[in-house]
């Protein structure tokens, strides 16, 4: 767990396929917990999972929820 972005920082990397705003409404849904780790205040997404979700179901795509 060592792999982890602060979800307030996302919009920060371009090669990251989701936005923040797409985070932040998936973590008040609770769609996908296990990308979400939460230390303290701040909530971070692990880096490891996502590569897992896309090859789960396909594509992520910029924009789309």
């Amino acid at each position: 767990m060592t792999n982890l972005l602060r979800v307030s920082r996302v919009n920060d990397r371009p090669d990251f396929p989701l936005r923040a705003s797409t985070l932040y409404n998936w973590l008040h849904v609770r769609k996908h917990p296990e990308l979400f780790v939460q230390l303290g205040g701040p909530v971070y997404v692990n880096l490891d999972k996502p590569d897992t979700l896309v090859a789960k179901d396909g594509t992520v795509r910029k924009g789309q929820r």
